[in-house]
């Protein structure tokens, strides 16, 4: 065993109480001090939920210092009392995460009487060293939030800037950002203290509606050895709980094009629709006074909207051979000479180009270069929803459920590629499905030790189908169909250079359907002036998908001849390429995470923290070895798993040790402002993405490219030669 690992192991072992992964929960801490700055030693601390009347109870030590941990973010009501002083109260609002230091200073007198100060504790951050920022109620709700994506308030934070545009995270209306020069795929979202995420691009899965977050904090720089797996920002999303009170709410958001003003940049003969409803409600309450609580919520989302594209189309007259009245010179193949009276002859013309071209609509501009503009609606429909439970099951145990579903059906009426058809009939349909669930106990072991355990369960499932999936145009164009199975029906992608692409996305149709599998947990234990949190995340991910890259082909016309579209209409292609393949994505990882934190109260204004935490995260393995990668030794392609291969492409890393510090202090006597530093090392797991990679060779997929010959010529009707 190695220095390091040998280091670790005593660090565990010597924190012999049950563990945890990210924290979601924070602690209210402080002193209870006489008129003359002395401790007040076992004085009775009470601290009061004031929306669920759920109480912790502790004692000062002999410093006259008190610590209650894992609590819910909340108002609460801090109560201090000893036998020859007057009582103090006051209030706190605990955000998510937060430690809040509170200090009491209780004069001689009589018990019975009370001070109570009406005043809330500021939410200064004194006891730790991260750069965090919370996301609170009030401004969840009040600030201006065009589409209702809470996430967006990310933006508001310092170190926060949106993705690049046509960034992979960000296509199709998603939602995502960088942290501090990071990459947009380094961030970790997390729901009630559970993984939250779409692990092929690490996006997240659920985006709850406005109404079910408390509140949210977005951890930036020198986070603690809590965290981990990303290097980016820690996303914290708490859900609602329910209260004492029944709350609810009602709502309906509508964007109604009529009221619009025109879109500057489109074309004066588009007139694109864009109409957005969203609606939905809320409601929270006791199912049990003081005992069991709810929280339920909906939200729908109908969005239709045109999205207007300008491009080249052949005239009615061009798309039949009749170059007359066009700028472009139809060359005679055969003899490289024009065409008489810019005309090509009907027998010199293949019926499967003539079907091609047909496919084009009408030019609508008198544009050159620019002649055809459309706004083809672009839909929309989301439904999401969240539940929440909360049960007392007694003083010292509580119990939290949660189940959130996103269920959507985009559809993209132009491909999402640069080079992409941009003409209507060569879309995109976009169904995704999205599950998160957690069931978690907090149980109240001693006034000072306090255990939290939580399972949970993350689902994301989407496909992007190509608009003809169920429409097979190679054949009736007379394009020979190359895949027999049915979801890859449609329409070759076909290049013409000079004009619009014509046919379905060479990508799709592409599935993926990721299942993750969580046990965390969690224990806090003060004694003195030490504050030990450690604990461990364990994670099971199965991921089972398809892309059926190139099942269509690609036929290329470039214009060599300065017109492409005499070319197809010659039916002599430039290039052409196509894939046939067998190669479904099952993939399998497994994640074991564990953390020791301790954080020391050097002073009642100075803070140290300390911890270390080791990752080891298996890369994504297909159990059946259905993989192969490039050997440089061999320089051939070999199999995955056999031979010293290792099954994932690259063998695992067990050296990920993780250190943390971090230094908090408030000087001055009012603690009005503090200085952190921080200090660590921090691991960042990959997207499943690049793993996907080793099922795009032979022989379960093999691509072809084939170029224009006399040894092997390409025709439309036979254009990827066996």
């Amino acid at each position: 065993m190695n220095h390091s690992l040998l280091t670790f192991a005593l660090v565990l072992i010597s924190l012999t109480i049950p563990s945890y992964g990210q924290t979601v929960r924070g602690s209210i801490l402080g002193r209870v001090l006489n008129a003359s700055n002395q401790p007040i030693t076992k004085a009775a601390i009470t601290v009061h939920d004031q929306d669920t009347n759920w109480e912790r109870r502790t004692e000062t030590a002999p410093n006259g210092e008190f610590f209650i941990a894992q609590l819910p973010p909340g108002t609460y009501r801090v109560e201090a009392a000893s036998t020859g002083y007057i009582g103090s109260a006051r209030t706190v609002v605990l955000l998510v995460d937060q430690d809040v230091n509170i200090e009491f200073q209780m004069a001689a007198g009589n018990r019975t009487e009370r001070v109570e100060v009406t005043a809330q504790v500021t939410a200064l951050q004194t006891e730790s060293a991260a750069l965090t920022t919370a996301i609170v109620t009030r401004s969840i709700r009040i600030l201006p939030l065009d589409g209702r994506n809470f996430y967006e308030f990310s933006l508001l934070i310092p170190g926060a800037v949106p993705a690049a545009e046509g960034s992979a995270g960000s296509a199709r209306g998603d939602f995502i950002f960088n942290i501090n020069g990071a990459r947009e795929d380094a961030n970790n979202f997390l729901l009630d203290g559970i993984y939250n995420g779409d692990p092929k691009l690490n996006g997240f899965a659920i985006t709850p509606p406005v109404d079910a977050v408390r509140e949210f904090e977005v951890l930036t720089n020198s986070y603690d050895a809590a965290f981990g797996r990303n290097s980016g920002g820690q996303i914290n999303v708490i859900l609602n709980s329910g209260t004492n009170k029944f709350h609810g709410t009602a709502f309906e958001f509508l964007r109604n094009a009529v009221l619009d003003g025109t879109n500057y940049f489109a074309p004066a003969d588009a007139s694109p629709k864009n109409i957005r409803n969203q609606f939905g409600g809320s409601l929270g309450g006791p199912l049990r006074k003081d005992r069991i609580f709810f929280f339920l919520d909906y939200q729908g989302n109908r969005l239709r909207e045109g999205i207007t594209r300008t491009t080249n189309v052949p005239t009615a007259l061009e798309r039949v051979g009749n170059f007359s009245k066009s700028s472009l010179v139809p060359i005679d193949l055969f003899t490289q000479q024009p065409f008489p009276n810019f005309i090509i002859p009907l027998t010199r013309m293949s019926p499967t180009a003539l079907a091609i071209a047909a496919l084009y609509p009408l030019p609508n501009r008198p544009i050159q270069g620019q002649n055809y503009v459309s706004s083809p609606v672009q839909t929309d429909r989301d439904d999401q929803f969240d539940i929440r439970l909360d049960h007392a099951l007694s003083k010292s145990s509580e119990v939290a459920f949660h189940y959130a579903f996103g269920d959507r059906d985009f559809h993209e009426p132009f491909g999402a590629g640069s080079s992409s058809t941009a003409v209507p009939g060569f879309g995109n349909n976009i169904p995704r499905r999205a599950q998160n669930a957690m069931l978690g106990e907090t149980h109240i072991l001693s006034p000072n030790l306090v255990n939290s355990v939580r399972a949970g369960f993350d689902r994301v499932s989407l496909a992007v189908n190509q608009q003809n999936h169920s429409n097979n145009l190679n054949k009736a164009v007379g394009i020979p169909v190359i895949s027999s199975n049915p979801r890859d029906s449609g329409l070759t992608e076909i290049s013409i250079s000079g004009f619009s692409t014509l046919g379905d996305e060479l990508n799709n149709p592409q599935r993926q359907a990721a299942s993750i599998y969580q046990i965390t947990d969690n224990a806090t234990w003060a004694r003195g002036p030490h504050t030990v949190k450690f604990g461990f995340d364990f994670r099971l991910q199965r991921t089972n998908a398809f892309a059926d890259v190139l099942s269509r082909g690609l036929i290329g016309f470039t214009g060599f001849t300065g017109n492409a579209l005499a070319e197809l209409l010659q039916d002599v292609p430039s290039y052409s390429t196509v894939a046939r393949l067998d190669n479904p994505q099952h993939l399998r990882t497994l994640s074991t995470n564990f953390y020791g934190q301790d954080s020391i109260r050097v002073r009642p204004n100075l803070t140290l923290s300390l911890g270390l935490r080791y990752e080891f995260n298996t890369p994504a393995v297909d159990p059946q070895n259905r993989a192969t990668l490039f050997d440089q030794a061999t320089r051939s392609i070999v199999a995955v798993g056999q031979n010293g291969v290792p099954s994932a492409g690259y063998y695992a890393d067990k050296n990920n040790f993780a250190p943390r510090f971090g230094l908090a202090w408030t000087p001055g006597a009012l603690r009005q402002w503090a200085i952190r530093t921080g200090y660590g090392i921090y691991y960042d797991q990959s997207s499943l993405a690049p793993s996907q990679g080793l099922f795009f060779s032979p022989p379960y997929f093999n691509s072809q490219l084939y170029i224009q010959s006399s040894a092997i010529p390409i025709f439309l009707e036979n254009p990827f030669p066996a």
